[in-house]
């Protein structure tokens, strides 16, 4: 199984961070459709995955070492804080972009409610 630190259990063509794209857009793709499906307000969404994320996290530590103790798990969310951390400072180096692309799908957007029917 990979995981987004780069650990491979498999002997494949495709590299850990192939796999993690790939199921990260297959991930999206289906919670895009469930937020569309509910009409849920994004940000909403977002704090629904956030509480999922950590009760996946909660159950992987209870479920994944031999003797779980509640100071490993406090250890385990450290370094997960630390992994997530890292995830958004990458997001902020990427600002830049990220906003003009949503520029020009906002624009498409308004260039295609603009057009007569």
């Amino acid at each position: 199984m990979a995981t987004i630190n780069g650990s491979d259990d498999e002997d494949g063509a495709e590299g850990p961070l192939d796999e993690f794209v790939r199921d990260s857009e297959a991930l999206y793709d289906r919670v895009a459709e469930f937020v569309e499906a509910e009409d849920l307000d994004d940000t909403y969404a977002v704090e629904l995955l956030l509480d999922v994320a950590i009760r996946l996290r909660l159950s992987a530590y209870g479920l994944g070492v031999d003797k779980p103790s509640v100071i490993g798990l406090k250890l385990d969310l450290d370094r997960w804080k630390g992994e997530i951390d890292n995830m958004i400072r990458d997001a902020k180096k990427g600002a830049e972009d990220y906003i003009a692309h949503f520029k020009e799908v906002r624009a498409a957007i308004d260039d295609e409610e603009s057009k007569p029917s």
